[in-house]
Protein backbone atom coordinates (compact mmCIF):
# COMPACT_ATOMS: atom_id res chain seq x y z
CA UNK A 1 0.00 0.00 0.00
CA UNK A 2 2.62 2.09 0.29
CA UNK A 3 4.41 1.75 -3.08
CA UNK A 4 4.22 4.94 -5.00
CA UNK A 5 3.11 2.45 -7.78
CA UNK A 6 0.28 0.84 -5.95
CA UNK A 7 -3.12 1.61 -6.86
CA UNK A 8 -4.97 4.39 -4.79
CA UNK A 9 -8.86 3.30 -3.39
CA UNK A 10 -11.09 5.64 -3.86
CA UNK A 11 -13.76 6.59 -0.85
CA UNK A 12 -17.45 6.03 -1.52
CA UNK A 13 -19.44 3.98 -3.68
CA UNK A 14 -18.32 3.12 -7.56
CA UNK A 15 -20.73 4.73 -9.94
CA UNK A 16 -22.78 2.21 -11.60
CA UNK A 17 -26.12 2.36 -13.57
CA UNK A 18 -28.80 0.26 -11.84
CA UNK A 19 -29.85 -3.29 -12.96
CA UNK A 20 -31.13 -4.05 -16.13
CA UNK A 21 -34.61 -4.00 -16.19
CA UNK A 22 -35.18 -2.48 -12.51
CA UNK A 23 -38.51 -0.82 -13.75
CA UNK A 24 -39.68 -4.12 -15.79
CA UNK A 25 -40.07 -7.66 -14.98
CA UNK A 26 -37.06 -9.34 -14.19
CA UNK A 27 -34.36 -10.63 -16.56
CA UNK A 28 -33.95 -14.69 -17.25
CA UNK A 29 -31.22 -15.72 -15.45
CA UNK A 30 -28.58 -16.67 -18.53
CA UNK A 31 -26.75 -19.85 -18.05
CA UNK A 32 -23.76 -20.25 -16.14
CA UNK A 33 -20.07 -22.60 -16.73
CA UNK A 34 -21.39 -25.88 -14.87
CA UNK A 35 -19.08 -29.27 -15.30
CA UNK A 36 -22.14 -30.39 -17.43
CA UNK A 37 -21.39 -27.68 -20.44
CA UNK A 38 -17.49 -28.31 -20.02
CA UNK A 39 -17.81 -32.15 -20.62
CA UNK A 40 -19.79 -31.21 -23.38
CA UNK A 41 -17.25 -28.62 -25.14
CA UNK A 42 -14.80 -31.20 -24.41
CA UNK A 43 -15.38 -33.57 -27.03
CA UNK A 44 -11.91 -33.40 -28.76
CA UNK A 45 -10.74 -34.73 -25.30
CA UNK A 46 -13.21 -37.60 -24.94
CA UNK A 47 -15.43 -35.50 -23.03
CA UNK A 48 -12.17 -36.08 -19.84
CA UNK A 49 -11.88 -32.87 -17.60
CA UNK A 50 -9.30 -34.05 -15.41
CA UNK A 51 -6.21 -33.71 -18.68
CA UNK A 52 -8.60 -31.14 -20.44
CA UNK A 53 -5.53 -28.73 -21.89
CA UNK A 54 -7.61 -26.36 -24.30
CA UNK A 55 -11.63 -25.39 -24.00
CA UNK A 56 -13.54 -23.33 -26.37
CA UNK A 57 -16.70 -21.50 -24.64
CA UNK A 58 -17.55 -18.43 -26.86
CA UNK A 59 -20.79 -17.72 -27.81
CA UNK A 60 -22.48 -19.44 -24.47
CA UNK A 61 -24.45 -16.52 -23.41
CA UNK A 62 -22.51 -17.23 -20.17
CA UNK A 63 -22.98 -15.27 -17.07
CA UNK A 64 -20.94 -16.32 -14.37
CA UNK A 65 -17.36 -18.49 -14.07
CA UNK A 66 -17.93 -21.49 -11.93
CA UNK A 67 -16.18 -24.88 -11.50
CA UNK A 68 -12.96 -23.98 -13.48
CA UNK A 69 -10.23 -24.16 -10.55
CA UNK A 70 -12.53 -27.87 -9.48
CA UNK A 71 -12.54 -29.52 -12.83
CA UNK A 72 -9.76 -28.41 -15.22
CA UNK A 73 -6.67 -27.44 -12.88
CA UNK A 74 -4.68 -28.33 -16.24
CA UNK A 75 -6.13 -25.98 -18.68
CA UNK A 76 -3.32 -23.97 -20.30
CA UNK A 77 -5.93 -22.37 -23.43
CA UNK A 78 -8.94 -20.75 -22.34
CA UNK A 79 -11.91 -19.23 -25.13
CA UNK A 80 -14.27 -17.24 -23.18
CA UNK A 81 -15.00 -14.19 -25.37
CA UNK A 82 -18.10 -13.24 -26.67
CA UNK A 83 -20.14 -13.92 -23.68
CA UNK A 84 -21.77 -11.48 -20.84
CA UNK A 85 -19.55 -12.34 -18.00
CA UNK A 86 -19.28 -9.59 -15.41
CA UNK A 87 -16.39 -10.26 -12.84
CA UNK A 88 -13.26 -12.29 -13.50
CA UNK A 89 -13.62 -15.07 -11.11
CA UNK A 90 -13.13 -19.09 -10.68
CA UNK A 91 -9.83 -18.19 -12.51
CA UNK A 92 -6.95 -18.05 -9.71
CA UNK A 93 -6.17 -21.60 -9.36
CA UNK A 94 -5.41 -22.27 -12.80
CA UNK A 95 -1.79 -22.26 -12.34
CA UNK A 96 -0.97 -24.11 -16.38
CA UNK A 97 -3.18 -21.51 -17.73
CA UNK A 98 -1.26 -19.63 -20.74
CA UNK A 99 -3.85 -17.97 -22.64
CA UNK A 100 -7.16 -16.32 -21.73
CA UNK A 101 -9.50 -14.83 -24.17
CA UNK A 102 -12.02 -12.40 -22.73
CA UNK A 103 -13.23 -10.43 -25.11
CA UNK A 104 -16.50 -9.09 -26.00
CA UNK A 105 -17.93 -9.33 -22.37
CA UNK A 106 -18.97 -6.81 -19.76
CA UNK A 107 -15.61 -6.75 -17.61
CA UNK A 108 -15.42 -3.53 -15.95
CA UNK A 109 -12.16 -4.09 -14.00
CA UNK A 110 -9.06 -6.70 -14.17
CA UNK A 111 -8.78 -8.65 -11.17
CA UNK A 112 -8.42 -12.69 -9.92
CA UNK A 113 -5.47 -13.66 -12.28
CA UNK A 114 -3.39 -12.70 -9.75
CA UNK A 115 -2.33 -16.48 -8.82
CA UNK A 116 -2.03 -17.69 -12.86
CA UNK A 117 1.55 -17.53 -12.95
CA UNK A 118 2.07 -19.24 -16.36
CA UNK A 119 -0.20 -16.67 -18.29
CA UNK A 120 1.07 -15.40 -21.44
CA UNK A 121 -1.55 -13.84 -23.00
CA UNK A 122 -4.35 -12.40 -22.18
CA UNK A 123 -7.05 -10.69 -24.60
CA UNK A 124 -9.35 -7.86 -22.89
CA UNK A 125 -10.75 -6.64 -26.12
CA UNK A 126 -14.37 -4.30 -26.11
CA UNK A 127 -14.93 -4.70 -22.40
CA UNK A 128 -15.93 -1.86 -19.91
CA UNK A 129 -12.85 -1.49 -18.45
CA UNK A 130 -12.89 2.66 -17.57
CA UNK A 131 -10.26 5.21 -16.42
CA UNK A 132 -11.55 4.81 -12.95
CA UNK A 133 -10.59 1.42 -12.77
CA UNK A 134 -7.88 1.51 -15.15
CA UNK A 135 -5.17 1.85 -12.15
CA UNK A 136 -6.36 -0.89 -10.22
CA UNK A 137 -6.77 -3.17 -13.27
CA UNK A 138 -2.85 -2.20 -14.14
CA UNK A 139 -1.76 -3.07 -10.50
CA UNK A 140 -3.10 -6.59 -10.71
CA UNK A 141 -1.53 -7.82 -13.54
CA UNK A 142 1.98 -7.27 -11.94
CA UNK A 143 2.56 -10.59 -9.98
CA UNK A 144 1.79 -12.30 -13.71
CA UNK A 145 5.47 -11.62 -14.88
CA UNK A 146 5.05 -14.51 -17.75
CA UNK A 147 2.18 -11.74 -19.27
CA UNK A 148 3.99 -11.04 -22.68
CA UNK A 149 0.57 -10.32 -24.66
CA UNK A 150 -1.74 -8.30 -23.55
CA UNK A 151 -5.00 -6.17 -25.69
CA UNK A 152 -7.14 -3.83 -24.50
CA UNK A 153 -8.26 -2.52 -27.65
CA UNK A 154 -12.10 -0.81 -27.68
CA UNK A 155 -11.96 -0.39 -23.76
CA UNK A 156 -13.10 3.22 -22.41
CA UNK A 157 -10.19 3.67 -20.55
CA UNK A 158 -7.85 3.70 -24.32
CA UNK A 159 -10.41 7.17 -24.85
CA UNK A 160 -7.36 8.24 -22.00
CA UNK A 161 -4.55 9.52 -24.20
CA UNK A 162 -1.38 8.44 -21.97
CA UNK A 163 -3.24 4.52 -21.74
CA UNK A 164 -0.41 3.21 -23.39
CA UNK A 165 1.96 5.35 -21.65
CA UNK A 166 0.56 4.44 -18.63
CA UNK A 167 0.51 0.67 -18.98
CA UNK A 168 4.00 0.20 -20.95
CA UNK A 169 5.69 2.28 -17.46
CA UNK A 170 3.66 -0.34 -14.98
CA UNK A 171 4.00 -3.49 -16.94
CA UNK A 172 7.50 -4.13 -17.86
CA UNK A 173 6.93 -7.63 -18.49
CA UNK A 174 4.53 -7.17 -21.56
CA UNK A 175 6.05 -7.11 -24.59
CA UNK A 176 3.56 -6.33 -27.06
CA UNK A 177 0.22 -3.90 -26.19
CA UNK A 178 -2.51 -4.17 -28.61
CA UNK A 179 -0.42 -6.41 -31.41
CA UNK A 180 1.76 -4.08 -31.37
CA UNK A 181 5.47 -4.02 -30.04
CA UNK A 182 6.59 -2.44 -27.44
CA UNK A 183 10.26 -0.45 -28.04
CA UNK A 184 12.85 0.02 -25.98
CA UNK A 185 12.95 3.73 -26.54
CA UNK A 186 9.24 3.93 -25.43
CA UNK A 187 9.80 2.04 -22.55
CA UNK A 188 11.96 4.60 -20.99
CA UNK A 189 10.25 7.52 -22.19
CA UNK A 190 7.37 6.39 -20.15
CA UNK A 191 9.44 5.42 -17.23
CA UNK A 192 10.48 9.00 -17.15
CA UNK A 193 6.93 10.30 -17.73
CA UNK A 194 5.22 8.70 -15.27
CA UNK A 195 4.92 11.00 -12.45
CA UNK A 196 2.60 13.41 -15.35
CA UNK A 197 0.70 10.38 -16.40
CA UNK A 198 -0.05 9.76 -12.95
CA UNK A 199 -1.26 12.94 -12.41
CA UNK A 200 -3.10 13.35 -15.54
CA UNK A 201 -5.22 9.51 -15.04
CA UNK A 202 -6.11 11.42 -11.61
CA UNK A 203 -7.60 14.38 -13.48
CA UNK A 204 -9.51 11.87 -16.15
CA UNK A 205 -10.78 9.76 -13.33
CA UNK A 206 -12.40 13.26 -11.48
CA UNK A 207 -13.65 14.04 -14.46
CA UNK A 208 -15.24 10.22 -15.29
CA UNK A 209 -16.85 10.31 -11.91
CA UNK A 210 -18.24 13.49 -12.66
CA UNK A 211 -19.76 12.94 -15.82
CA UNK A 212 -21.12 9.33 -14.27
CA UNK A 213 -22.41 11.58 -11.62
CA UNK A 214 -24.14 14.08 -14.13
CA UNK A 215 -25.94 11.06 -16.06
CA UNK A 216 -27.05 9.22 -13.48
CA UNK A 217 -31.02 8.90 -13.94
CA UNK A 218 -30.69 10.00 -17.29
CA UNK A 219 -32.21 7.51 -20.31
CA UNK A 220 -29.69 6.01 -22.61
CA UNK A 221 -30.05 6.68 -25.82
CA UNK A 222 -31.55 4.06 -28.18
CA UNK A 223 -28.32 1.81 -29.74
CA UNK A 224 -26.02 2.87 -27.16
CA UNK A 225 -23.47 -0.12 -26.42
CA UNK A 226 -24.13 -0.87 -22.37
CA UNK A 227 -23.88 -3.98 -20.41
CA UNK A 228 -27.36 -3.38 -20.31
CA UNK A 229 -28.06 -3.36 -24.05
CA UNK A 230 -25.81 -6.02 -24.42
CA UNK A 231 -27.38 -8.21 -21.79
CA UNK A 232 -30.83 -7.69 -23.66
CA UNK A 233 -29.39 -8.46 -27.12
CA UNK A 234 -27.82 -11.93 -25.56
CA UNK A 235 -31.11 -12.64 -23.82
CA UNK A 236 -32.55 -12.64 -27.07
CA UNK A 237 -29.87 -14.75 -28.89
CA UNK A 238 -30.19 -17.31 -25.59
CA UNK A 239 -34.12 -17.54 -26.82
CA UNK A 240 -33.93 -18.30 -30.06
CA UNK A 241 -31.21 -20.58 -29.48
CA UNK A 242 -33.61 -22.22 -27.37
CA UNK A 243 -36.29 -22.33 -29.60
CA UNK A 244 -34.21 -23.62 -32.61
CA UNK A 245 -32.99 -26.38 -30.48
CA UNK A 246 -36.28 -26.96 -29.22
CA UNK A 247 -37.65 -27.14 -32.94
CA UNK A 248 -35.36 -29.59 -33.99
CA UNK A 249 -35.43 -31.94 -31.18
CA UNK A 250 -39.33 -31.88 -31.80
CA UNK A 251 -38.54 -32.72 -35.56
CA UNK A 252 -36.08 -35.69 -34.77
CA UNK A 253 -38.08 -37.21 -31.94
CA UNK A 254 -36.07 -36.58 -29.19
CA UNK A 255 -37.82 -33.80 -26.98
CA UNK A 256 -37.52 -34.72 -23.40
CA UNK A 257 -40.79 -35.95 -22.14
CA UNK A 258 -42.43 -35.38 -19.12
CA UNK A 259 -41.11 -38.53 -16.71
CA UNK A 260 -43.94 -40.97 -16.32
CA UNK A 261 -46.34 -41.62 -13.29
CA UNK A 262 -45.82 -44.78 -11.79
CA UNK A 263 -48.91 -46.53 -10.94
CA UNK A 264 -50.25 -46.73 -7.15
CA UNK A 265 -50.75 -50.04 -5.38
CA UNK A 266 -54.27 -49.64 -5.69
CA UNK A 267 -56.60 -49.05 -8.98
CA UNK A 268 -59.66 -46.59 -9.00
CA UNK A 269 -61.75 -49.31 -7.10
CA UNK A 270 -59.87 -49.47 -3.83
CA UNK A 271 -58.02 -53.09 -5.10
CA UNK A 272 -54.90 -54.32 -4.79
CA UNK A 273 -53.42 -54.02 -8.62
CA UNK A 274 -52.62 -56.68 -10.64
CA UNK A 275 -50.30 -55.45 -13.88
CA UNK A 276 -47.38 -56.85 -15.81
CA UNK A 277 -46.32 -53.51 -17.48
CA UNK A 278 -43.10 -54.79 -18.54
CA UNK A 279 -43.86 -57.93 -19.90
CA UNK A 280 -41.57 -59.20 -18.44
CA UNK A 281 -42.19 -63.88 -17.58
CA UNK A 282 -43.28 -64.43 -14.07
CA UNK A 283 -43.80 -67.58 -12.42
CA UNK A 284 -45.99 -68.04 -9.02
CA UNK A 285 -45.24 -71.29 -7.14
CA UNK A 286 -46.85 -72.06 -3.79
CA UNK A 287 -47.11 -76.11 -4.69
CA UNK A 288 -43.18 -77.25 -4.67
CA UNK A 289 -42.71 -76.10 -1.11
CA UNK A 290 -45.88 -75.61 1.22
CA UNK A 291 -44.15 -73.94 4.10
CA UNK A 292 -43.73 -71.06 1.43
CA UNK A 293 -44.35 -68.78 -2.34
CA UNK A 294 -41.71 -68.59 -4.78
CA UNK A 295 -41.90 -65.74 -7.25
CA UNK A 296 -39.61 -65.69 -10.27
CA UNK A 297 -39.30 -62.36 -12.89
CA UNK A 298 -37.67 -62.69 -15.75
CA UNK A 299 -35.88 -59.46 -15.90
CA UNK A 300 -32.72 -59.25 -18.41
CA UNK A 301 -29.68 -60.85 -17.56
CA UNK A 302 -27.31 -57.45 -17.72
CA UNK A 303 -29.96 -55.17 -16.04
CA UNK A 304 -28.00 -53.13 -13.23
CA UNK A 305 -29.85 -54.48 -9.93
CA UNK A 306 -29.89 -50.39 -8.98
CA UNK A 307 -32.62 -50.47 -11.18
CA UNK A 308 -34.65 -52.77 -9.46
CA UNK A 309 -37.05 -52.24 -6.59
CA UNK A 310 -39.10 -54.79 -4.72
CA UNK A 311 -41.86 -54.11 -1.89
CA UNK A 312 -43.45 -57.08 -0.49
CA UNK A 313 -46.18 -57.02 1.38
CA UNK A 314 -48.19 -59.30 3.48
CA UNK A 315 -50.68 -59.41 0.52
CA UNK A 316 -48.75 -58.96 -2.75
CA UNK A 317 -45.64 -58.43 -4.55
CA UNK A 318 -44.73 -55.37 -6.53
CA UNK A 319 -41.62 -55.09 -8.26
CA UNK A 320 -40.40 -51.73 -9.83
CA UNK A 321 -37.97 -52.44 -13.62
CA UNK A 322 -37.44 -49.22 -14.97
CA UNK A 323 -40.04 -47.16 -14.43
CA UNK A 324 -42.56 -50.63 -15.27
CA UNK A 325 -44.61 -52.00 -12.47
CA UNK A 326 -45.38 -55.62 -12.36
CA UNK A 327 -47.70 -55.94 -9.25
CA UNK A 328 -49.79 -59.30 -8.34
CA UNK A 329 -51.60 -60.98 -5.00
CA UNK A 330 -50.35 -63.52 -3.18
CA UNK A 331 -52.66 -66.82 -2.77
CA UNK A 332 -51.65 -66.82 1.07
CA UNK A 333 -50.67 -64.34 3.12
CA UNK A 334 -47.07 -64.01 3.67
CA UNK A 335 -43.98 -63.05 6.44
CA UNK A 336 -41.86 -59.60 4.70
CA UNK A 337 -39.41 -59.79 7.29
CA UNK A 338 -38.57 -63.18 6.75
CA UNK A 339 -38.59 -63.00 2.49
CA UNK A 340 -35.45 -63.34 0.87
CA UNK A 341 -34.76 -62.19 -2.40
CA UNK A 342 -31.85 -62.64 -5.09
CA UNK A 343 -30.87 -62.62 -8.60
CA UNK A 344 -29.30 -66.00 -10.91
CA UNK A 345 -25.86 -65.47 -11.46
CA UNK A 346 -26.84 -67.18 -15.00
CA UNK A 347 -29.86 -65.67 -16.10
CA UNK A 348 -29.92 -62.53 -13.98
CA UNK A 349 -33.92 -63.60 -13.25
CA UNK A 350 -35.64 -62.46 -9.73
CA UNK A 351 -36.16 -64.76 -7.75
CA UNK A 352 -37.98 -63.93 -4.33
CA UNK A 353 -39.11 -66.43 -1.34
CA UNK A 354 -41.37 -65.54 0.74
CA UNK A 355 -42.49 -67.79 4.19
CA UNK A 356 -46.39 -68.26 4.42
CA UNK A 357 -48.13 -66.82 7.61
CA UNK A 358 -49.64 -70.39 8.28
CA UNK A 359 -47.41 -73.33 6.39
CA UNK A 360 -49.96 -75.87 7.53
CA UNK A 361 -52.91 -74.27 5.82
CA UNK A 362 -53.76 -75.78 2.16
CA UNK A 363 -54.54 -73.20 -0.55
CA UNK A 364 -58.37 -72.84 -1.06
CA UNK A 365 -59.66 -74.64 1.63
CA UNK A 366 -61.96 -73.98 3.81
CA UNK A 367 -61.33 -72.29 7.26
CA UNK A 368 -62.27 -74.43 10.59
CA UNK A 369 -65.94 -73.81 11.10
CA UNK A 370 -66.18 -71.76 14.52
CA UNK A 371 -70.06 -72.45 16.10
CA UNK A 372 -71.88 -69.70 15.85
CA UNK A 373 -72.41 -67.85 19.46
CA UNK A 374 -76.02 -68.45 20.90
CA UNK A 375 -77.36 -66.08 23.23
CA UNK A 376 -77.73 -66.92 26.76
CA UNK A 377 -81.13 -68.75 27.93
CA UNK A 378 -82.76 -68.54 31.38
CA UNK A 379 -82.34 -72.52 32.99
CA UNK A 380 -85.35 -74.52 33.17
CA UNK A 381 -87.20 -75.25 36.46
CA UNK A 382 -86.51 -78.86 37.82
CA UNK A 383 -89.33 -81.00 38.47
CA UNK A 384 -90.49 -80.76 42.12
CA UNK A 385 -88.99 -84.22 44.44
CA UNK A 386 -92.35 -86.73 44.77
CA UNK A 387 -93.48 -86.74 48.29
CA UNK A 388 -94.66 -89.62 50.84
CA UNK A 389 -99.04 -89.45 50.75
CA UNK A 390 -99.09 -92.20 52.87
CA UNK A 391 -97.80 -94.35 55.30
CA UNK A 392 -95.37 -97.43 54.94
CA UNK A 393 -94.20 -100.16 56.91
CA UNK A 394 -90.48 -100.96 56.97
CA UNK A 395 -90.62 -103.86 58.84
CA UNK A 396 -89.15 -106.86 57.72
CA UNK A 397 -87.16 -105.37 54.70
CA UNK A 398 -84.00 -106.01 56.92
CA UNK A 399 -83.66 -108.85 58.34
CA UNK A 400 -80.30 -109.22 61.25
CA UNK A 401 -78.79 -112.88 60.84
CA UNK A 402 -77.95 -113.20 64.80
CA UNK A 403 -81.81 -112.95 65.10
CA UNK A 404 -82.91 -115.51 62.34
CA UNK A 405 -80.84 -117.87 64.44
CA UNK A 406 -81.82 -117.90 67.62
CA UNK A 407 -85.58 -117.86 66.77
CA UNK A 408 -85.19 -120.74 65.12
CA UNK A 409 -83.32 -122.48 68.13
CA UNK A 410 -86.46 -121.47 70.19
CA UNK A 411 -88.89 -123.37 67.76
Amino acid sequence: PNSPHSPRRRAGPRCFTGPPHADGPPRRAMPRLTEALIRKRSEHNEGVISDLEEIALHQQELEGIDNLEACCRHIKILLLQNNIIPKMEGLNKLKELEYLNLALNNISMIEGIEGCESLKKLDMTVNFVDVDDLEESIYNLKANIMLEDFYMTGNPCEDWPGFREYTVAHLPQVKQLDGKLILPNERIKARQNLPKLQQDLEVAVQARLAKKAAEAGKPVSEGAYTKESRNEMYLEMAEQKEEKERNERRRMGTEPKEPRQIPGVYNARGEIRQCNEGKYDFNMDDTTDKTKVIFELGVPKYLDTSALDVDINPLYIRCVVKDKVTQLKLPAEVTPDASKVQRSRTTGHLRVEMPLVEPGRVRGAPAPKVPDLQPLQPEKPSAPKATAKAAVSVQGIYKDPRRVSSSGKTQ
